[in-house]
């Protein structure tokens, strides 16, 4: 289940927003998060800024939510660090594996550097959420993604 209401009035708002810019009906979103760190939600407005241009087009989860309430060709909101939601994102594909396994072109697709910037950031960033230990062996979830719709200013 996702970590914040997907029924949040202003989640349906951009809901209706955009299936009316978009011209057809969108399906309710299955997921509702913000790429920074749990206690701070706006480190990861550069992530989402890069999602939006297009740079960023994958993201890597851990731990593995079981069980996985989304899957390819679901819709997700994706809130800036203020909360706010502001993209619509669908999901392209999932694939899980250890961390090891993850493969190169998948990881420079998260647009955090070079693929040892990936691994080096995640390792930090996962191991500093206090959920447990995260390392080569953990079990993650490998997700690409495109943004479909931008929230109006």
């Amino acid at each position: 289940m996702s970590r914040f209401a997907t029924d949040r009035p202003d989640v349906v708002a951009l809901m209706k927003e955009a299936s009316e810019a978009l011209g057809r009906p969108l399906a309710a979103p299955k997921d509702v998060f913000h790429f920074g760190h749990d206690n701070n939600p706006k480190s990861g407005d550069g992530r989402l800024r890069d999602a939006l241009d297009g740079l960023k087009t994958a993201t890597t989860s851990w731990p593995v939510p079981s069980p996985r309430y989304w899957d390819a060709g679901d819709l997700s909101v994706i809130l800036n660090g203020e909360g706010q939601p502001i993209a619509i994102m669908r999901t392209l594909s999932l694939v899980e594996c250890k961390f090891k396994d993850v493969a190169e072109d998948f990881a420079l697709a998260e647009n955090e550097g070079t693929y040892e910037d990936y691994r080096e950031g995640h390792i930090h960033f996962y191991n500093s959420q206090g959920k447990g230990h995260f390392d080569d062996e953990s079990m993650v979830l490998c997700e690409r993604f495109e943004i479909i719709y931008e929230k109006k200013a």
